[in-house]
């Protein structure tokens, strides 16, 4: 696992970014160039294989585009996405991470992550295009509270 390197993508790399997400059935529509300075990704073999993102809505931030492509899960890969962009959330003294998934509950409630009623995310959040159109009314919202562990 230690083999893969994070990094931040460049706007070169969006329409692969965007053809990962395609290819892993997630929403991108509204995944432009401006919001790579929240992303990271891993490449291998000069190819993304992963990548994963933040939408900042004030204290609170929405993961989004946890992706992994098929070949190349169950070596770790989301999990180190997910720690890196929690250790960013934390950082930046936000207090929640909110996320939508149709396929991964088991995978964020292992890691903290706690089933939420859609009606109840705050405001910012509801108000992005994941939460308004792209993911679908059945896709599971979770969110993770971090107010305890914000670094001093």
């Amino acid at each position: 696992m230690s083999q893969w390197l994070l990094t931040e993508p460049v706007v070169d790399d969006l329409p692969e970014l965007l053809a990962l997400l395609q290819e892993c059935g997630l929403p991108h529509g509204d995944v432009t160039a401006d919001k790579l300075a929240e992303f990271l990704v891993c490449r291998a073999e000069g190819r993304l294989i992963a990548t994963a993102g933040l939408e900042v809505c004030g204290d609170t931030v929405l993961l989004r585009s946890l992706a992994v492509l098929p070949g190349y899960r169950q070596r770790g890969l989301a999990s180190r996405l997910l720690e890196a962009l929690q250790q960013r959330t934390r950082a930046r003294r936000q207090r929640q991470i909110f996320l939508l998934t149709t396929t991964a509950q088991e995978f964020f409630a292992a890691r903290g992550f706690v089933r939420s009623a859609r009606q109840l995310v705050p405001p910012g959040i509801a108000d992005t295009a994941e939460f308004r159109q792209l993911c679908p009314a059945s896709a599971t919202c979770m969110h993770q509270p971090l107010d305890d562990q914000v670094l001093p």
